[in-house]
């Protein structure tokens, strides 16, 4: 059987969901400046939820976390798009 340190797999884990969310906060920036260009505060808002949402995806909860598949259930596909764990 194959020991893994949690930590040290959490730690790549949330580097994953880093490198995803800066692409996801460009594209959402380009969103909102556009939405506020037109006027569209509902919209700016939704965005600004989203965004709020990449920012909490690190507050990580490893009290039940034992296994690398733990981890990488982590994964909100909702909110970051595809794994990268294949």
């Amino acid at each position: 059987m194959l020991n893994i340190d949690v930590n040290r797999a959490l730690d790549v884990h949330k580097n994953q969901i880093r490198t995803k969310r800066e692409i996801l906060f460009k594209e959402l920036d380009v969103q909102f400046m556009r939405a506020l260009e037109v006027g569209n505060s509902t919209l700016a808002a939704e965005i600004g939820l989203k965004k709020q949402a990449l920012r909490d995806i690190t507050n990580i909860d490893i009290s039940n976390i034992t296994t690398l598949d733990d981890i990488k259930s982590l994964w909100d596909i909702e909110i970051l798009g595809e794994t990268p764990y294949k």
